[in-house]
């Protein structure tokens, strides 16, 4: 599992800088956001979202298994 969390730790900093850099490319544009921007910031806050949800899945998972290992 600490693989799997890793990775997952991984593929939520990867969102992070998307999300970061989307987020920058809108504030440097001037005028209208169109819908298309906006609609990918969206998905990537989604995907962190998931992403953490699957975090706190795993750390729940080994503090069970920790939990039955030390009964």
């Amino acid at each position: 599992m600490a693989y799997d969390l890793a990775e997952l730790k991984k593929a939520r900093e990867a969102l992070i800088r998307e999300r970061r850099t989307r987020t920058a490319t809108i504030v440097s544009t001037s005028g209208t956001i169109g819908d298309p921007a906006l609609d990918a910031i969206i998905k990537v806050q989604d995907a962190i979202e998931a992403v953490d949800r699957a975090i706190d899945e795993l750390d729940e998972a080994e503090e069970e298994y920790e939990e039955d290992v030390d009964d």
